[in-house]
């Protein structure tokens, strides 16, 4: 089978999950553990850390089945940008969520785009 050329949006995009995963992922751990060190024991910090630590974990896991040319990650990107088109919606219009819907709207296109579609579907 011959494997397509990964497209260079497709590298920005796996890019952009594998950093905010980490950061995702540091920040959470440090709010979690300084947290519940500096604020005694806080059993809703602890949840949110270590559920803030599953997203990063997950979003470090997308960025590289997305750079790898995965297929369920096509399905999982379109996901995502639909839920963020509508929090966005639903969290009022304001000059933030206007960026955040036109980036959505970008990525929904491009990642069913027939050159994202090739590349899934040869990988």
């Amino acid at each position: 089978m011959i494997r397509a050329n990964r497209p260079t949006l497709i590298t920005i995009l796996s890019a952009y999950y594998v950093i905010w995963g980490l950061a995702t992922t540091v920040w959470n751990l440090l709010t979690s553990v300084l947290g519940v060190v500096m604020v005694c024991f806080a059993p809703g910090l602890l949840a949110g850390g270590i559920w803030g630590l599953i997203q990063g974990v997950m979003s470090i896991i997308l960025g590289f089945s997305l750079y790898s040319g995965k297929n369920w990650t096509q399905i999982v990107v379109t996901v995502l940008a639909v839920l963020g088109i509508i929090s966005a919606v639903l969290g009022g219009l304001y000059f933030a969520t206007i960026v955040s819907i036109a980036i959505n709207v970008l990525v929904l296109i491009y990642v069913n785009s027939d050159e994202a579609k090739r590349f899934f579907a040869t990988n």
